[in-house]
């Protein structure tokens, strides 16, 4: 009964990102000038006091993050925009760059979420039931040893278009493209375009 209150109660409330900040003030460091937009969210799943997200000046920013352990760090560098819509899941590290924009729908994923291994994943699912029934986050007590994890940068003066899917371990280099709905798995070298699935060159980019 009351979990069902406190779920209408924030659906009338609304989400307010500043409010988050305000009540979890170590969460986040923000440079001068930068803002959050409507859409953008933190969804910090387990809390251990920690700074999760550093922010340069001058940026724009619609992104949701989640944290979904007691790990995992995003780090935005100056004059950067992310649009809404656009998922950093972080358990290692996140890294962009300054002047880097982000099209919306975008995923940067930095682990694997699960194991490779079918055994493992019917514990994942028989943690998350324990969990989920005695009142707790569902992955409260996951084994993330098993999950395979690695950080990724976005170098300065990149562009990620909409819903292309960032992987865990990959460097996307300076002034780099990655085309709408590309899935990279690789790192990309400075300044050419990627497209596709797996993201390939397709362009050379004069700078």
């Amino acid at each position: 009964m009351l979990r069902a209150f406190l779920q209408w109660l924030r659906k009338r409330l609304g989400y307010d990102i500043h409010r988050e900040i305000d009540r979890h003030p170590y969460f986040v460091k923000i440079g001068k000038a930068s803002s959050f937009m409507d859409s953008a969210r933190i969804d910090c799943r387990i809390d251990h006091g920690k700074q999760r997200v550093s922010i340069g000046d001058d940026c724009i920013l619609g992104c949701t993050f989640v944290f979904e352990s007691d790990q995992g760090f995003v780090s935005i560098g100056d004059r950067s925009f992310i649009n809404s819509g656009t998922w950093l899941i972080s358990r290692s590290k996140i890294e962009i760059g300054n002047d880097v924009t982000i099209a919306w729908g975008v995923c940067i994923y930095d682990h694997d979420s699960h194991s490779l291994d079918w055994r493992d994943r019917v514990e994942d699912i028989r943690q998350q039931n324990e969990d989920f029934h005695a009142g707790r986050n569902f992955i409260a007590n996951k084994d993330w040893s098993k999950v395979n994890t690695a950080p990724i940068r976005i170098c300065d003066k990149a562009w990620i278009g909409m819903n292309a899917i960032i992987l865990k371990g990959v460097t996307i280099g300076e002034g780099a493209v990655v085309g709408a709905g590309a899935v990279v798995t690789h790192d990309v070298p400075a300044w050419i375009v990627v497209a596709g699935n797996p993201a390939c060159e397709v362009k050379k980019l004069q700078h």
